[in-house]
């Protein structure tokens, strides 16, 4: 419709110009056969419609000129329907087209003989005269169609581009901003940037060579201090042309980055759901069905379970049945890092914080921000760092190493422990507000050993995941293995039983595992038995000595050695001087204590 308007416009304009020209009526058609501009007597007969066996008809059917010199006349007029009541003399019907299509008629009427003669008289004249101002009508009606389209295709492209979450920013050569979408002033607004210009003036500078030369540039981290400021951002550059004219650059805030990069990782995991744990005991079904209802909540878990009984495997459930499934679950274990790097690993660090902070560094809380953060072994964290990770889920804010400024995050905890938390606390080494945090929704995994249905079931699974694996055609546990198996205490859990069974169908040359494989591994892999009280257990005169063995060996005698120099002591005045001598923390030296079977007398 607003080309048809264009097309009426640009057309009344020419008519007037042909007429002023020429001194005869004028008047324009479209492909409709309307009439949609006119001069003279045909000004009052816009939007009336022409006839088609008429002139106009011909020249708009054929897209040739066409001239009736002598009206009533022609062959055209022979079948015209208005030949019996027609005023006209004379007339040049020139076709307008797009391409070779004709889209209308422009017709030149004489209404008297001197016209009509004027028309006989300059007729060769007038058909270029009137088939360039065609053109110029045809021309004028394409280029407002183009400016159109273009406006539509820079509409849409403006919105696409303000769509997308990326910021975006178009340079040219010299550096002029072309164009920068809604994502773009977002982030420099979350950057507190109020000189836009001038920051991407900047940024232009660190690009400009490589994008000249046409280097790929693909998330490339860059540093720009800009009014006394540092920020650290991502970007990537690519060609808007063939000819390298314009350039588009996509950025991100560094941090931002990370966490989405985390967040990818954790999509591209295996999902883990409540089915993926396997069971037929009626303990850990109502353990399942526990952590379901948890998983419905966004309140804090405690998961209480030895070792190997899938306290992970239940957080990643709970996360992936919650309301926050769809963004990072992260997992740390609080025992598994040094004391002195947790606090960074936990909640990041600024540049130059301590020795090798080279760069700003997110840790796990922000990592985690909207989805679920998994505190394992949470007895093993450091008892200062107790302080700061209570302070996180009060405040709901982190502060990195190194910084004053404080980030707000939205975090679900879940943490796990194999220890006693109540003793911990008895031994000053955790504290009872942090347990209280935690201990919200509590969970108990029964450890294997308890769920005697259990080890029958998943031995048969796990044997067949093995044959699959390695392309073996084991069918079961003999008798004797399964009362083997059923008669073990099985320390380790499940992740012990699926090693021994690995192990087991890797070495079975028959259809049923037998007893000798099972005894050989309870062994360490030494063909003659062991003894053991009540259950298979581990040897206790295994003689073979590494540097290992000997280091743990000094370090128990060294422990030993300072705990009975203060045995005249209380029990926390034993512990406290004990720690100062090593120079270690309370939580080192109570996981020392476990490690060697160490205790201090209480007094």
């Amino acid at each position: 419709m607003e080309t048809q308007k264009i097309f009426a416009v640009i057309a009344q304009k020419v008519a007037e110009a042909i007429e002023a020209v020429v001194n005869i009526d004028v008047t324009v058609m479209d492909s409709n056969m309307v009439r949609i501009a006119g001069t003279g007597i045909y000004k009052d007969r816009i939007g009336l419609k022409i006839e088609e066996q008429t002139a106009f008809g011909y020249a708009l059917k054929t897209g040739r000129h066409y001239v009736v010199e002598t009206a009533r006349e022609s062959e055209i007029c022979a079948v015209c329907e208005r030949r019996g009541r027609c005023s006209e003399k004379a007339e040049v019907c020139m076709p307008l087209k797009r391409g070779d299509v004709p889209i209308g008629v422009i017709g030149v009427i004489a209404f008297s003989d001197e016209q009509r003669d004027k028309i006989i008289r300059n007729k060769a004249q007038y058909i270029n005269f009137i088939q360039k101002m065609a053109e110029l009508l045809e021309a004028k009606l394409s280029e407002e169609r183009m400016s159109k389209e273009n406006q539509l295709l820079a509409l849409r492209l403006k919105t696409i581009l303000n769509t997308m979450q990326e910021a975006l920013v178009v340079f040219n050569r010299t550096g002029d901003i072309l164009y920068k979408n809604d994502p773009l002033r977002q982030l420099l607004a979350e950057l507190a940037i109020t000189d836009a210009g001038g920051f991407l003036a900047d940024l232009w500078g660190q690009l400009k060579d490589k994008a000249l030369n046409r280097e790929v540039v693909e998330n490339r981290k860059i540093r720009i201090r800009f009014h006394g400021q540092a920020y650290t951002l991502i970007a990537s550059v690519y060609l808007m042309d063939t000819k390298g004219s314009e350039f588009i650059v996509k950025l991100h805030e560094f941090i931002r980055f990370e966490k989405k990069m985390i967040r990818y990782t954790q999509q591209n995991q295996v999902s883990v759901d409540f089915d993926s744990i396997l069971t037929v005991s009626e303990s850990l079904l109502d353990t399942k069905a526990t952590a379901t209802k948890a998983a419905e909540s966004d309140s804090n878990v405690l998961i209480y379970g030895e070792s190997g009984t899938g306290k992970e495997l239940f957080a990643r459930a709970i996360h992936n049945r919650s309301k926050r499934r769809d963004n990072a679950f992260i997992a740390i274990n609080c025992g598994a890092i040094p004391d002195e790097l947790l606090e960074s690993e936990l909640f990041g660090h600024e540049k130059g914080a301590f020795t090798g902070a080279i760069n700003t560094r997110i840790g796990k809380f922000e990592g985690a921000d909207e989805g679920t953060l998994f505190l394992d072994e949470i007895s093993e964290m450091p008892y200062a760092l107790q302080v700061k990770l209570l302070r996180v889920l009060q405040e709901k804010e982190i502060c990195r190493v190194g910084s004053n400024e404080t980030r707000k995050i939205d975090i679900r905890i879940i943490a796990a422990t194999n220890a006693d938390l109540r003793e911990r606390i008895e031994e000053n080494t955790f504290r009872e507000d942090l347990y209280y945090r935690l201990n919200i929704i509590p969970i108990h995994i029964p450890p294997l050993r308890e769920r005697y249905d259990d080890i029958v079931y998943l031995s048969q699974f796990y044997i067949g995941q093995y044959n699959l694996r390695f392309n073996k055609t084991v069918k079961k546990l003999s008798r004797n293995a399964e009362k083997l198996f059923t008669a073990y205490a099985w320390p380790g859990n499940v992740r012990e039983l699926q090693n021994i069974l690995e192990y087991a169908v890797n070495f079975e040359t028959g259809n049923e595992i037998h007893e000798d494989l099972i005894t050989r591994r309870l062994s360490g892999g030494r063909k003659e038995p062991r003894a053991h009280s009540g259950s298979v257990g581990i040897p206790h005169n295994h003689t073979g000595a590494t540097l290992s063995t000997d280091m743990n060996l000094v370090e128990k005698d060294l422990i030993r050695k300072k705990i009975d120099a203060y045995s005249d002591l209380k029990h926390k005045e034993i512990v406290k001087n004990v720690c100062r001598d090593l120079n270690i923390s309370r939580t080192t030296l109570y996981r020392r204590l476990r490690k060697h079977a160490i205790t201090i007398p209480r007094s």
